[in-house]
């Protein structure tokens, strides 16, 4: 009777090895039978007859029960690819080329590499071709790379946000520039109606007068008529009618002989401006400045003479700066001048007598910040002709600056960097670092990043030195071929661009990774350097010097 009980025993008393993995997710208990490589599950024949029944899994690689289980104990798992094919969607990549290094499928071999020899089955020989020490030194290599794209995935989020911000002040520009236009065109069309009113004027003067003429004469052509005719019957009163008309009637005469003007108005349109109109295409250029991760070369350079006629004396240009229409503001220590240059022309379209101005910035559009000798900010309205405004009188040096979002950076040069607000309130007095150290020692030209994040000052003896815009001491760059350096700017590309007083040549930096990209030969001693991003132009001043260079970069 045990025997037969023993027969009858139910699949739970039964010793399983193996169990199915869907029936056990069932709270079932069924012997395994099959392996699947793919899904890496085991299934009982009724789960591996469903498994089968899906056409996307009937090329899964299904193994028998005696190539991964002995009875009562389960051995190691094969070692087996499961994924497919990019290309080969049916197939496993199951080979390695070592000619490439590169897993493929058995398809892949008999296309593309039918002449390479090293050809190698993965699962025969995998202990042979992979050390279980590189997969922890690939996941490594993979965060580091997943940390370095998403970085990179970070900045050009920030590139798109600063792209969309350039896009609105580039489309409030022409919307501003569009109203002045037509602030312009109501100008013109008040003047011309102004002239046509003067002229209608003028002339219904000398009509009314020529009216009022006309109704005497009628008036006495009347009179004369009456008393002509009331004077019948007195000979000698008739007599004096009939001359007195006779002499009303000559007057009347002489009157209608003269030649009478045609007297019109009419409107001549200046078609010049019309016509000039009709060949533009826009209002202005829309030009983008993509990242630049190579050197400039110098495609051109013209020497641009800027003195002049009242000039006394030789001209020493300590600042300069591109204003938006292309123009460039030349700050003219020795000759008390702020100049404005026409770089198209190569004339000084206009200049402001200043005391002693050493360096210049843009705050607005049409506005610029002057710093002066005696200790103060002159700002300037840069309109048709340029004006002066209001004025900043400050207690401390004032040598060179920089404008970001309301904020004045002021170098001193000396060891301080100072930080007003727009209005001249101090905000901040840069000096030392965290630790204590002074930061400067002879500081100079001052720049804003590309991004607007950080300020860059050039520091005679030290080098470029970077805070951030609350101030804060960031890093020092130095480089055997950047000598003495004094200007500074940014070509709204990524890169710095610095002149070497000592070192006669300008060094562009990467923003980035402050590395030197490249260098530009200059004049001796050059004082000052601002790039036009529009026209891919670079300006340098240089000491004691009457021209300015003009590079056209590429």
């Amino acid at each position: 009777m045990a025997a037969k009980g023993g027969d009858n025993a139910s699949p739970s008393d039964e010793i399983i090895d193996t169990k199915c993995s869907v029936c056990a997710g069932k709270n079932i208990t069924r012997e395994a039978e099959k392996y699947c490589v793919e899904c890496q599950d085991f299934y009982c024949i009724p789960c591996t007859d469903t498994h089968k029944a899906f056409p996307a899994l009937r090329a899964h690689k299904l193994l028998d029960k005696a190539d991964f289980c002995t009875r009562g104990l389960r051995s190691s798992l094969p070692s087996l690819p499961t994924e497919r094919c990019h290309i080969h969607k049916a197939k496993l990549l199951e080979l390695f080329c070592k000619n490439h290094d590169e897993v493929v499928c058995a398809t892949c071999v008999a296309i593309n590499h039918r002449t390479c020899r090293d050809i190698h089955s993965i699962p025969d020989e995998v202990d042979n071709l992979y050390k279980q020490s590189a997969s922890d030194q690939i996941k490594k290599q993979l965060l580091a790379s997943k940390k370095a794209i998403d970085d990179i995935k970070k900045a050009k989020q920030q590139h798109l946000s600063d792209l969309k911000e350039q896009k609105q002040r580039a489309t409030d520009s022409i919307k501003i520039y569009s109203k002045e236009l037509e602030a312009e065109l109501k100008r013109l069309e008040t003047e011309s109606l102004k002239e046509v009113d003067v002229q209608y004027k003028s002339m219904e003067i000398d009509l009314l007068n020529e009216i009022k003429e006309a109704e005497k004469h009628i008036d006495n052509l009347e009179q004369s008529g009456a008393k002509l005719q009331k004077s019948n019957g007195n000979k000698a009163q008739e007599f004096v009618c009939v001359k007195t008309a006779q002499r009303n009637i000559l007057t009347v005469k002489r009157s209608t002989s003269k030649k009478q003007t045609e007297v019109k108005i009419f409107f001549s349109t200046d078609m010049k401006i019309k016509n000039y109109l009709k060949q533009l295409k826009a209002l202005g250029q829309v030009a983008t400045c993509k990242p630049r991760s190579t050197a400039y070369k110098v495609k051109q350079q013209r020497n641009i003479n800027i003195t002049l006629k009242k000039d006394k004396n030789t001209c020493r240009i300590l600042g300069s700066c591109y204003i938006e229409d292309g123009s460039l503001l030349l700050a003219d220590w020795n000759n008390n001048k702020l100049k404005r240059l026409d770089v198209s022309t190569d004339n000084i379209i206009d200049h402001l007598h200043l005391k002693a101005p050493i360096a210049v910035c843009l705050t607005r559009k049409k506005e610029a910040a002057v710093s002066l000798c005696n200790n103060s900010i002159q700002f300037v309205s840069l309109g048709d002709k340029m004006t002066t405004t209001r004025k900043l009188k400050m207690d401390h040096l004032c040598s060179c600056l920089a404008f970001n979002d309301g904020i004045l950076y002021i170098s001193d040069e000396d060891k301080t960097v100072y930080i007003h607000d727009i209005n001249g309130v101090m905000l901040h007095k840069m000096t030392n670092d965290k630790s204590g150290k002074s930061i400067f020692s002879d500081t100079r030209r001052i720049s804003v990043s590309t991004n607007r994040d950080c300020v860059y000052v050039a520091d005679f003896n030290k080098g470029l030195i970077t805070l951030d815009t609350q101030g804060n001491y960031l890093s020092t760059f130095t480089d055997p071929d950047l000598v003495c350096p004094r200007g500074v700017c940014t070509d709204k590309r990524g890169n710095i661009l610095v002149c070497g007083w000592g070192s006669s040549n300008i060094v562009q930096i990467s923003e980035d990774s402050k590395t030197t990209l490249g260098i530009i030969k200059t004049k001796k001693h050059p004082l000052s350097i601002s790039f036009d991003p529009r026209r891919n132009t670079l300006a340098v001043t240089n000491d004691t010097i009457n021209i300015v260079n003009v590079y056209e970069l590429e």
